[in-house]
This record gives C-alpha cells, sequence and structure tokens, in this order.
C-alpha cells in the first residue's frame, strides 16, 4: 500500500492493524500526526514500512517488534522522541534503518549488533549520547552508517575498520575523539569526521598524525585539558549522586510505606510539593484529564506531554505531565523550568500558573494558548491561509521581543536553548507565545557562555554548538533566523541555510522562496518581508560574533528600518544580495 505524496492529515487509523497479509506500507511525505497506533504490530508479513516525512510524535510502540519480517524501516523526519529502545536488535531482518531528523535520545543500543544483514543504518539529527557501540562490528555486511549531528562520545571503536563492506561513514557534529586508523576501502565511498572534539590518525582524511597533534595540544592545550580534567569530575560526581539518589530512595520508599499506613484517606501526603491560586487541586487535574488519557493529548515534547484539561466552571489550562523517566536529569529539568517561569513576566511568554511533584508524577500547568503551535498551523494547508503577512511579521516580532526580554531585560540573563517553532504557541488573535522552558539556562553574570551538554533540536541548533559545546545567547538568535526563515517559507529551509557553511552562489530570487500558499506581499508589505529575511540571514551567520543580538533584531523589526541599498521591488531582489549585506543590520 503506497499512499506516499497525498498531503494526508490526522492520525493514522487502528484499523490499519486488521490489513494482516501487507507486506509493505508506505504513508510517507504526508502531514500525518499523533502517534503510531498499538495495532501495526500485527502486520507480521510487514516488510516494509515508511512513515518518513510527517509529524508523528511520541516514542516507538511495544508491538512494533513483533514485526520481525520488517527489512526496511524508515522513520525519519518525523517528531519521535524518547530512548532508542533496545528491542531494535529483534528485528534481525533489516537491511535498511533510518531514524535520522527525530528527538530520540539515550545511547545506541549494543543489541543493534543483532542486525546481522544490516546494510544502512542512519540515525543522524537526535539528541543521541554515550559511545558508538562495538557490536557494530557484528553488522559484516554494513556499506552505510551515519551517525552525525548527535552527542556521541569516546574514541571511535576499532571495530568500524572490521567493517569490510563499508564506504560510506559519517560521523562528524558529534563529541567523539582520539586516534581513526581508517576503514577497509576508503577509496571506495566517503568518510566525514568534522567539527568533533579532537580526533587523529590518517591523513587521507584529513585528520593530523596523532604525534603532531599531541605536540599541538601541548602548545594550545588549554582547551583540551579542561575536558581532561572535567570527564573525571563530571564521572566523580555522577557516582556521587547515584550513592545519593539511591538512599534518597530507599528513604521516599520508607516514608511512603508508613504514610500509607497512616492513611489511606489521605491523599496530600503523597505530594511533596504543590503550589498554586488555591482554586485547583491536583485531584481536579487528574479528573479533568481522566488520569492523563491520551485522548487529551495535544502534544508531545522532549521533556514532556501536554494535555487539555477543562476544570469546571469553563477554564482550560495546558498541562505539561514530565516523561516518566528515572534518571535524575527529569527531575532537574523540573526544578529548571519551574525556576525560570515563576521569575518571568511577559505578555509573549506563555504564564506558568502552578506546578506540582507527585510521588508518581511531575506536571505543569500553564495557560491553554487557543492555536497551538506555529508549527502545525504551517503544516495544516486549511490554516495555513489565515497566516497573512502582516500576522507573519507581527508573529516574528512577538518572539524577537521575548527572547529580548530574555536576554537583556531579566534580573540574569535567560537563554532558551530549544527556540523552534513547534515551542512557538498562538492565541485566538495570532498573538505568539514563547513555550517550554525545560531546556532554559540562566547566564553567569560574570560569563557570556558555559559548557553544557547536547541541547536543543536537529535543524535549529547553532551550528557551533556540536563541536565547542559553549552555550550563548547568540544560539537563540541563529535559532530565531532559522524560525524566521521558516516562517517566510512556509517549511523549514534546510537547504538554504548551506551557503552559511560553504561559498556557493546564490541566484535565487527572494519571491521564489517565499511561501506560495498565500497572497503575495502587497507594495506596502514587501519592505516587510524584506527586511525579515535580511535580519534571519543576520542571525543565520555561522560566527557567532557577527550575529545581532536579540535586543537589535527587534528595534530592526519594529523600526521597519530596511537599508536603503536593498530597499528595491520584491521580484528584483535577490537571495545573493541579502546574503552579502546581512551583516550591517544594527
Amino acid at each position: 500500500m503506497d499512499l506516499s505524496y497525498n498531503s494526508l492529515y490526522g492520525h493514522i487509523p487502528d484499523d490499519l492493524g486488521r490489513l494482516h497479509s501487507l507486506t509493505s506500507l508506505y504513508l510517507s511525505q504526508n502531514i500525518i500526526n499523533g502517534f503510531i497506533p498499538g495495532s501495526i504490530g500485527n502486520l507480521r508479513r510487514l516488510e516494509s514500512l515508511d512513515f518518513s516525512s510527517n509529524q508523528i510524535m511520541g516514542s516507538i510502540p511495544s508491538t512494533f517488534w513483533n514485526l520481525t519480517s520488517l527489512k526496511i524501516l524508515k522513520l525519519d523526519s518525523n517528531l519521535f522522541s524518547g530512548l532508542l529502545p533496545q528491542e531494535l536488535g529483534n528485528l534481525v531482518n533489516l537491511i535498511g534503518l533510518n531514524l535520522s531528523n527525530n528527538q530520540f535520545t539515550g545511547t545506541i543500543p549494543s543489541q543493534m549488533g543483532q542486525c546481522h544483514f544490516l546494510l544502512s543504518l542512519r540515525i543522524s539529527c537526535n539528541l543521541l549520547t554515550g559511545p558508538i557501540p562495538q557490536e557494530l562490528r557484528n553488522c559484516a555486511q554494513l556499506s552505510q552508517l551515519d551517525l552525525s549531528r548527535n552527542n556521541l562520545s569516546g574514541s571511535i571503536p576499532m571495530a568500524v575498520a572490521k567493517l569490510y563492506q563499508l564506504y560510506n561513514l559519517n560521523l562528524s557534529f558529534n563529541s567523539l575523539s582520539g586516534k581513526f586508523g581508517g576503514i577497509f576501502n576508503p577509496l571506495s565511498g566517503s568518510v566525514s569526521l568534522d567539527h568533533n572534539m579532537h580526533i587523529c590518525g590518517d591523513q587521507r582524511y584529513g585528520l593530523p598524525p596523532c604525534e603532531e597533534a599531541e605536540i599541538r595540544g601541548k602548545i594550545d592545550g588549554r582547551k583540551h585539558n579542561k575536558h581532561l580534567i572535567l570527564v573525571p569530575l563530571l564521572v566523580s560526581a555522577l557516582l556521587c549522586f547515584i550513592c545519593f539518589a539511591t538512599g534518597s530512595m530507599i528513604t521516599i520508599h520508607r516514608r511512603m510505606k508508613l504514610a500509607k499506613r497512616s492513611s489511606k484517606t489521605n491523599h496530600g501526603v503523597m505530594l511533596s510539593e504543590w503550589k498554586f491560586d488555591g482554586k485547583i487541586a491536583f485531584h481536579d487535574i487528574l479528573e479533568a484529564t481522566e488520569n492523563f488519557d491520551e485522548k487529551y493529548c495535544i502534544g508531545i515534547g522532549g521533556y514532556g506531554s501536554v494535555f487539555r484539561a477543562e476544570l469546571e466552571g469553563g477554564s482550560v489550562f495546558a498541562v505539561k505531565l514530565l516523561h516518566s523517566i528515572t534518571d535524575y536529569t527529569d527531575e532537574k529539568t523540573f526544578h529548571a523550568e519551574i525556576e525560570v517561569l515563576t521569575k518571568v513576566r511577559h505578555r509573549c511568554i506563555v504564564k506558568l500558573h502552578g506546578y506540582c511533584s507527585h510521588s508518581q508524577c511531575k506536571f505543569l500547568v500553564y495557560d491553554h494558548i487557543e492555536r497551538g503551535s506555529l508549527e502545525s498551523i504551517l503544516h495544516q494547508e486549511q490554516w495555513v491561509k489565515e497566516l497573512d503577512w502582516p500576522k507573519r511579521v507581527d508573529i516574528l516580532k512577538n518572539v524577537a521581543q521575548a527572547l529580548s526580554y530574555l536576554h537583556h531585560d531579566c534580573d540574569q540573563p535567560i537563554v532558551h536553548r530549544d527556540i523552534k517553532s513547534s515551542n512557538i504557541l498562538l492565541g485566538r488573535d495570532f498573538k505568539a507565545y514563547v513555550s517550554d522552558f525545560g531546556m532554559a539556562k540562566k547566564l553567569n553574570l560574570n560569563s557570556s557562555s558555559w559548557s553544557t551538554i547536547f541541547a536543543g533540536t536537529c535543524g535549529y541548533i547553532a551550528p557551533e554548538l556540536s563541536s565547542t559545546m559553549i552555550f550563548t545567547n547568540k544560539c537563540d538568535v541563529y535559532s530565531f533566523g532559522v524560525v524566521a526563515m521558516e516562517m517566510m517559507m512556509g517549511k523549514h529551509p534546510r537547504d538554504l541555510l548551506l551557503p552559511f557553511f560553504c561559498r556557493t552562489e546564490q541566484l535565487t530570487k527572494l519571491k521564489d522562496i517565499l511561501d506560495h500558499r498565500i497572497a503575495v506581499p502587497t507594495s506596502d508589505e514587501e519592505k516587510d518581508v524584506i527586511l525579515l529575511v535580511l535580519v534571519a540571514f543576520a542571525c543565520l551567520q555561522v560566527c557567532p560574533k557577527s550575529r545581532p543580538t536579540m535586543q537589535q533584531v527587534y528595534k530592526a523589526l519594529t523600526n521597519r528600518s530596511c537599508p536603503t541599498p536593498i530597499l528595491k521591488p520584491l521580484h528584483q531582489v535577490k537571495l545573493q544580495e541579502l546574503h552579502d549585506f546581512c551583516r550591517t543590520v544594527k
């Protein structure tokens, strides 16, 4: 069954699971959202499954691992999140697996080595950490391996060199280090290792010899020594935390037992924290969402699912339920968002009403923003036509104002770290609100940056973050530039970002990339459209210092001061002119 390229939208129906004789299912390049239904696991004869380039979210359902006949699995370019499941190794007949351009976290499971027939493995542009598993040596027929644009660490295992069929290897934009000896037949394909921490070895791949690298490291070793010092410190800190967490869990478990004995009806003893305006209690939220039933879910992010809760009296809230992960990052993320949002007060930032830390769950209670995310509207043909050019200009002004406030007007500057179209919500009047502060961090007043673990979403991340791991407010500026171009084009700019990384000539005219689903800009609107793209190009500069601040961006959009040299009719403006002039934006 091939339903690709049909602009289908909505959820995947459960009834698909009844087609027991189905051997291939192609739904790629549509606008499908929601979750993969568990009934898909009934299609045990399925050999090819392609759900790529949609808006499907959530984790891969557990029933998926019944599809042991699968040979081709493509889930790339969606909104999948959560850990990469170990059960991927159950799909022993796989020859092609593509999970790229999602939000998967955790490590690459070693069980992938059980897929002995695998020819192509692509998991680029996710949030994966940890080492490349040695067990990949068992995939002896592997010819293509793309793990780029994650946060993988450690050395490149020798097992890679023993994959004798490998001709295309891409490990760029990670945090890998150490010696790389090459692959068995490097002349038959390509090897990309750029933008890692420090890799030395075979000069055929543009790597410095390891001996020279060591000398250079001694001369200019300040940067690398920091990492060498940080690693044992982080390991020690992690061990201390594990001991502390284990002790805390034992203590909490004992207290919960005592609480249950003392009162079976007193639900309040189960709450560790509860702050709200007094009108709403914990059980009101549970009742309104029927214990967080999936039918009330209106969105899923990297750290939690959002539910619509309509309480008695008609008040509607958005409740963000944190994913039930047991590791400490969940707790850390919860309190990070609380700490930021309780101090933030701005008309273009979604309002936090309260929060709850319960023995079984943690959630945040926000204003419910009626129209949902900018991303969802841009992908819905029937809604996007309401986003005319004046509305798009105002939306970007709202976002710029919110970021300017976070960066420059808070007592302690705040970097959002995950600006993207799905984290921009639109109200009934199309006013924009910045949301999802699960990754937000406060900048030290004595420093303009800090080292951090990998954060953000692939496609919106500033290029320097993948290699330096140093976060500044200019990372938010870059992400805003991507969103601005996405707003102008009606889709993610993707390949249009390449001229910022390489010296390619852009002969395309501005009018040719604008969203064609709405009317062309009027003569009065042309100036704002040109200015917006110019500002976006300035924000997308590879060098962080060349980007404007969000304060400068907001002032430029508010003053509508388009530089005279490029102030011409829209049909005459070329992208190259904007690209060359973008650094002059003040």
